[in-house]
């Protein structure tokens, strides 16, 4: 795997550790301690230089410098349950082998990547394009009529708040002018600022301006919803698993009703979930927030991991005829490594940083991920539906389409009706 300038990125664990606390009668700080494990709270580290929103460290056992932690520091997760950690003692690592234990499960912490590829041309005979006045995803997912002067849903994302967790974002593009709450980097040495172009694209399809700054089709699916930006990804498009449950951990605190994630790591046939990313995706259900994340661009090969796991929701592309686009990953494992839903992925226009080009056309499943949050918002907004629920109105209302269900999951995400 490499970069956009062409470096390797790296792949596998990262060397730290991941674990989930059963924290039904004891906060994970007090079940930590009892084995011996000084805390931090993720909250309290610094984080990307000083990016925006970052708070300043008040706990003895962070570094001035938002470098690496003293070994056997836990750094605790409180929304989700879930301590990082380098060189776990071994009474941690025993007790995350017996049940009846407050350790969970003790994993290694992985990298992640950006799951956008190449664009390519899109297939011949599509039933879908841009047209002047909006891009073909927006037209597909219903959220623009199709006939000429058709109107949009009546539905815009108004009150419904979603989390780009991907590259950061550029603040200052037009077409995201005052939609921006606040970013965060949890990225060490860089700022919530997009040098790599995927996370401000991916935000602009969830909420990108009803009438583009600079002419053009509309691209953004929810144009009032609010967002929050968590940098979980370099300027290079890698990260790590721990990264995105801080960001994840800090959008739920945020009160976020969606979260975005066009990020993953590929994952073997037989190979089961993490089950730090499934315990993080069912505390932030609990606590209203639906997590969305794209399957994955190695074609029929397995659902990435996050996305596999039962709790979060797993999309796959499509092209311009509504077919399962060539590098869409397929659900060949079970137990939550199945596709739960489709949205378009090939040939999106959406926002890029104004230093490379105020717009961009990419392919990927990272480019189908927020058409669903998107409509995700549109869905909380006129149904009033959260966590749980708005799972089951996306997938419910989802359009049947003609690849089967192990490809394109229960169909076509689609905008909520008018009201009558």
């Amino acid at each position: 795997m490499t970069s956009p300038t062409g470096r390797a990125l790296p792949t596998g664990p990262t060397g730290r550790t991941i674990v989930v606390l059963d924290e039904r009668e004891t906060p994970a700080p007090d079940l930590l301690r009892r084995l011996g494990v000084s805390c931090v709270s993720a909250r309290d580290l610094p984080r990307g230089g000083g990016a925006p929103g970052a708070s300043a460290t008040s706990a003895a056992a962070a570094p001035s410098d938002g470098g690496e932690l003293p070994a056997g520091t836990a750094v605790v997760l409180d929304a989700l349950g879930i301590a990082i950690m380098t060189e776990p003692p071994g009474i941690l690592l025993e007790a995350a082998q017996d049940p009846g234990a407050a350790v969970v499960s003790a994993e290694p912490e992985v990298w992640v990547h950006a799951t956008a590829t190449p664009p390519v041309a899109p297939p011949a005979g599509g039933a879908f394009a841009d047209t002047a006045t909006a891009a073909w995803g927006l037209l597909a997912t219903g959220v623009v009529g199709a006939g000429a002067g058709a109107a949009s849903t009546p539905w815009d994302g108004d009150g419904v708040v979603v989390a780009v967790l991907d590259t950061g974002v550029d603040a200052e593009h037009p077409d995201l002018a005052g939609r921006i709450v606040t970013a965060r980097s949890f990225v060490d040495g860089e700022g919530a600022h997009d040098r790599n172009g995927h996370g401000t694209h991916v935000a602009g399809t969830v909420a990108g301006a009803r009438e583009p700054a600079g002419g053009g089709p509309r691209y953004g699916v929810a144009p009032g919803a609010r967002l929050l930006v968590g940098k979980v990804l370099g300027d290079d498009g890698s990260g790590t698993s721990g990264g995105v449950l801080e960001g994840l951990n800090w959008a739920v605190e945020q009160g976020a009703h969606v979260v975005s994630m066009s990020l993953g790591t590929p994952v073997a046939v037989g190979e089961p979930h993490l089950r730090y990313y499934e315990a993080a995706a069912r505390a932030a259900l609990a606590a209203g927030t639906v997590v969305i994340a794209a399957a994955g661009n190695d074609g029929p090969e397995p659902v990435n991991s996050p996305a596999n796991c039962p709790s979060v929701m797993a999309v796959a592309a499509l092209d311009t005829r509504l077919r399962r686009a060539d590098f869409s990953c397929i659900g060949l494992n079970g137990d939550g490594g199945e596709v739960d839903i489709a949205a378009p992925g090939v040939a999106i226009l959406s926002a890029h940083p104004l230093a490379l080009a105020p717009t961009a056309v990419l392919d990927g499943t990272s480019m189908a991920t927020p058409h669903v949050s998107g409509l995700a918002a549109l869905a909380a907004q006129a149904t009033g539906s959260r966590g749980r629920d708005l799972w089951e109105h996306l997938v419910t209302t989802a359009a049947p389409l003609a690849d089967s269900a192990r490809d394109v999951g229960r169909g076509l995400a689609v905008a909520p009706p008018h009201s009558s």
